[in-house]
């Protein structure tokens, strides 16, 4: 009798390690394919999220090359470049020729940029004698771009609106551009949009 009850607390003792043992097996799977699962997600989500970034686009407008000058822009629909006077052109709004950006373009032979932020400060200044010449400092209305350099830009406060002034090189060309912008519904950003696409032709 004593061995009927030694085999069946055997029998029994083994079922019991054996349904832990499957217990300990299952859990480190389940643990094993949860851990994949997460790795696949994780991985999954930086490819999207490369996928996602996407380069800097392009300005949208015509390419157009100045009559006079020695450059090319980039002119957005509903502005209009033409020339203005002998090494002058003007690029404005057509719904609103108050709205308008002079471009002068020089050689490094012809001045040097110092001359140029010289006389910007004094045109400048000359559009409003009571009001002061300040520094423009929001990125959204200074010209940027990876071949722009020794950016100079100003603006004053007129009657109308404000007249902003800017000097940069790019590849050998020098630029000087005049800004005059009204109040109400202004342009500058636009301006300054096309501005960063010129450069030699």
């Amino acid at each position: 009798m004593k061995k009927i009850y030694t085999l069946l607390s055997m029998l029994l003792l083994t079922v019991i390690l054996t349904a832990c043992g499957t217990s300990t097996s299952t859990e480190k799977q389940d643990s094993n394919t949860q851990e994949t699962e997460n790795t696949e997600v994780t991985e999954n989500s930086e490819v999207d999220t490369t996928q996602a970034a996407s380069p800097e686009k392009e300005l949208e407008g015509t390419s157009t090359e100045s009559d006079s000058n020695n450059y090319s822009i980039t002119v957005l629909e509903g502005y209009e470049l033409t020339a203005e006077e002998p090494n002058k052109d003007l690029l404005f709004n057509q719904e609103n020729d108050l709205q308008s950006m002079r471009i002068e373009t020089f050689s490094a032979e012809e001045i040097t940029l110092e001359e140029i932020q010289e006389n910007i400060m004094a045109s400048l200044q000359a559009s409003n004698e009571s009001s002061t010449v300040t520094e423009i400092t929001d990125d959204n209305m200074i010209p940027t771009h990876d071949s722009i350099k020794n950016v100079s830009a100003h603006q004053i406060d007129t009657t109308d609106g404000k007249v902003s002034g800017y000097v940069f090189e790019r590849d050998g060309l020098l630029v000087k551009l005049t800004v005059f912008d009204t109040a109400a519904t202004p342009a500058l950003e636009k301006f300054v949009q096309m501005a960063e696409t010129i450069k030699s032709k």
